[in-house]
């Protein structure tokens, strides 16, 4: 792909964890950059629901963005259990109306975030290859997303993810939870039988723009590199972040009888991202760098 004239790129979902940070990696002299927003939606951003049948198709239709990149998504994985239909029309009819929408576009690419829920969480951490078998709604739902933009054009980009964590003001992902509950002094259940590759957002925003750099097309894992529980997570965040890891209690997931299964060993394996010059940052590089996130916005 050539960088010769600025390029137009959509970040869809720019209000949540991973595309706030989206819109500042891609301000650039290499970007003009726009964004929608839903339920945070705040001044410069398009509106758009995902969940409204063909408001996605003609939101990309009105901008004409040479790339468009979905952050956002259904990802409250029981609530997929409870509105399957509400789960596919976000996570597999809108991407599918986008990649329609963007092939009519010279040039045009779609970037789409996914999911280690696409695997049973038996075997990980998983690679590009591994086979898929989705134990519940919303990784069905984000693994049909993946084919029908992939069907629709072989320039576009799947990246998987999973276990996304950053300080966001406000944010409600797992490490922000734990810093809430702990500063407290509440104590947290944490599950301990479920394994996973936490990756830090920043690091997965980076990502996206070296994988668009070299046009990278198919499928594409981006993930941290330490496969840890999710107990074993919360007590180093726990320790890194000065607050007391006796709060943090472990337990199994099938204690919960939750609705929705849950792959226990996901995660996922990197080696492609590598090969094209980009490393994700460990659980302790990224919490130091959540912590002193952290110690600046006490400094504001």
């Amino acid at each position: 792909m050539s960088y010769s004239s600025t390029k137009k790129i959509l970040i869809i979902g720019a209000t949540g964890q991973l595309g706030r940070l989206c819109l500042r990696v891609f301000s650039s002299e290499k970007y003009q950059v726009l964004g929608t927003g839903f339920s945070r939606l705040s001044s410069g951003l398009v509106p758009l629901d995902l969940s409204k049948e063909g408001q996605a198709a003609e939101v990309v239709s009105r901008v004409r963005p040479d790339i468009a990149v979905i952050c956002g998504a259904m990802t409250d994985v029981e609530g997929c259990e409870s509105s399957r239909e509400k789960a596919f029309q976000i996570n597999l009819k809108s991407p599918a109306d986008i990649a329609r929408e963007m092939k009519k576009i010279p040039g045009g690419k779609l970037v789409f975030l996914s999911t280690d829920y696409v695997f049973d969480g038996t075997s990980g951490p998983y690679d590009e290859n591994s086979l898929t078998h989705p134990l519940n709604i919303y990784g069905e739902s984000k693994l049909e997303g993946e084919k029908a933009v992939l069907e629709v054009s072989d320039k576009n980009l799947v990246v998987r993810t999973t276990t996304v964590y950053s300080f966001q003001a406000g944010g409600n992902n797992f490490t922000m939870q734990l810093l809430k509950r702990l500063s407290q002094k509440e104590k947290m259940l944490v599950a301990s039988d479920q394994w996973a590759t936490p990756t830090y957002a920043q690091d997965l925003a980076l990502a996206l723009e070296k994988l668009l750099e070299v046009d990278a097309r198919g499928i594409i894992h981006a993930a941290g590199p330490d496969f840890v529980s999710r107990l074993d997570f919360a007590q180093e965040a726990a320790r890194i972040l000065k607050l007391d890891p006796n709060l943090i209690q472990g337990f199994l997931t099938s204690e919960l009888k939750q609705k929705a299964k849950r792959p226990l060993k996901a995660g996922l394996r990197t080696e492609r991202l590598q090969m094209v010059g980009h490393l994700m940052r460990g659980i302790r590089e990224g919490l130091y760098d959540f912590a002193e996130n952290l110690r600046k916005s006490f400094i504001k």
